[in-house]
């Protein structure tokens, strides 16, 4: 087995980029947590790859991040304040660009495609990233709407819940509608205001009946379900927020449809 392993560490990986990234930003600190619009320029000898690209709405884009550090195993992650022990994530807990082999992933969606230049909604690598691959995303396999992170730092501010909440409800109906906004404002002020910026033990919903486009946003932005008791329909006006926190008590907000 020691023979072995040291035979595996010995090898050497060659890694061709096929690409690259074309981004109004330029310095990673100025890079916004969710990414910009942004393309990715695919080299000409590999133009053939993009045969029947057009089957595929969104991709994941495979990024070489080689001017960020590889040796760190643990990182204090964006949002977490404690700069101590407590603090500290192993890199592959997170999405930190430092790592020991540093491919960074982000999946876009994709606007249009002209020639060897895919323009993207957006992706989060700096201008004059190299791209080492680009699959699609498949919705019979990539799609997890059961999944679950424990929350590892805390948002910037109630403008970035919002922002991220809407971004998981265009990429839930195709599109930001104004019961999306009315949900992610509100959503957003709760969080904020209501459970001091951390994550909820359990959201509980109760949305109008006569607010089909709410449901949607809803079940989005929180992964709620039916089944479990996290969403209700009812036959009344308001819009209930409620969520249960770590000790057990629960905390409501009552927003008014109009």
């Amino acid at each position: 087995m020691a023979n072995e392993t040291k035979s595996i560490e010995m090898i050497e990986m060659a890694c061709r980029a096929i690409g690259v990234v074309r981004s109004p930003i330029t310095d990673r600190p100025a890079m916004t947590p969710l990414g910009v619009p942004a393309a990715v320029e695919v080299f000409a000898e590999f133009a053939p790859a993009l045969w029947r690209f057009e089957k595929h709405s969104h991709i994941w884009v495979f990024g070489w991040l080689d001017k960020v550090g590889r040796d760190a195993l643990q990182v204090t992650p964006r949002g977490v304040k404690d700069q101590g022990e407590e603090g500290l994530h192993g890199v592959f807990s997170v999405r930190s660009p430092t790592r020991p082999t540093p491919i960074g992933l982000t999946a876009a969606r994709v606007l249009s495609r002209e020639g060897n230049r895919i323009e993207l909604d957006r992706l989060d690598f700096i201008d004059g990233t190299l791209v080492v691959d680009i699959k699609p995303y498949l919705v019979t396999r990539d799609m997890i709407y059961c999944a679950r992170n424990y929350q590892i730092g805390k948002a910037a501010s109630r403008e970035a819940i919002r922002d991220a909440l809407l971004m998981q409800a265009e990429m839930y109906c195709g599109e930001v509608t104004e019961d999306a906004r009315f949900a992610a404002e509100h959503i957003a002020r709760f969080r904020a205001e209501q459970l001091g910026f951390v994550d909820p033990k359990a959201w509980r919903f109760q949305v109008p009946r006569s607010r089909p486009g709410l449901v949607d946003a809803v079940l989005a932005m929180t992964r709620v379900r039916f089944g479990n008791g996290g969403i209700e329909i009812t036959n009344g006006d308001e819009f209930v927020i409620g969520a249960e926190v770590v000790d057990g008590a629960c905390v409501v907000s009552r927003i008014a449809c109009v």
